[in-house]
């Protein structure tokens, strides 16, 4: 779907949520983005953020601070990537849908993603899906497991799609270190299904067999 254009002034804010929240693991307060962008009115910061929220960059929770979410990006790489597409026709005649149901586990189920945490890791996961044009209809973030139902291009694969998923969970973890005690962040391997109502089950076995492993190792 072609992004609906953006004033100079909207790509700002934009850019500035985004930065911001990729380093500080959660969205900025209007106020901050006035400064960060030169405007004292904080109404006049609203309605851009309320322009980019109706041509469908980020969402937020009515009259809830901190709650502005990026969910499609405006960057020079997505730009040139678009115009890529346009120029080599890459998807012209094709239509798609390749879906994938995708669960993963914490490191020995810890259950790290409770709280602001949770908000972290589902930021990030959704920062990620936008910078790949990637639409993920199902995100479930639990204390010690994820599961995701997420909609990709036909050249990505899932294992693609869960390595830059679980990058997007450390990054997390090195932006707050104290949070997440340990070495890893997740267990190796994950489930993944192209029938989404097979998911839910692959996961339960997936925590099953960690839950068996984690009492087979020496203490």
């Amino acid at each position: 779907m072609e992004q609906a254009h953006l004033t100079s002034r909207q790509r700002k804010v934009l850019n500035f949520v985004e930065a911001f929240s990729r380093e500080h693991g959660f969205p900025p307060t209007l106020r901050e983005i006035g400064r960060a962008v030169s405007l004292d009115n904080v109404n006049a910061v609203r309605g851009h953020v309320t322009a980019l929220e109706k041509k469908g960059y980020i969402t937020r929770a009515p009259e809830k601070a901190r709650s502005i979410r990026v969910v499609r990006t405006d960057s020079g790489l997505g730009r040139l990537k678009r115009s890529l597409h346009k120029v080599l026709r890459t998807d012209e005649g094709v239509l798609h849908r390749v879906v994938y149901g995708l669960a993963w586990t914490t490191w020995r189920l810890r259950p790290y993603f409770a709280g602001v945490a949770r908000d972290w890791l589902e930021e990030a996961l959704r920062r990620e899906c936008a910078a790949h044009g990637w639409k993920a209809s199902d995100l479930r973030i639990h204390p010690d497991h994820v599961i995701v139902a997420v909609e990709v291009w036909p050249n990505h694969s899932p294992e693609r799609a869960i390595r830059r998923f679980k990058s997007a969970g450390r990054a997390v973890k090195r932006r707050h270190m104290s949070d997440f005690p340990g070495r890893w962040l997740w267990s190796k391997g994950y489930a993944v299904t192209t029938d989404l109502s097979l998911l839910d089950g692959l996961a339960g076995r997936l925590i099953a067999e960690r839950r068996e492993q984690m009492d087979d190792s020496p203490p």
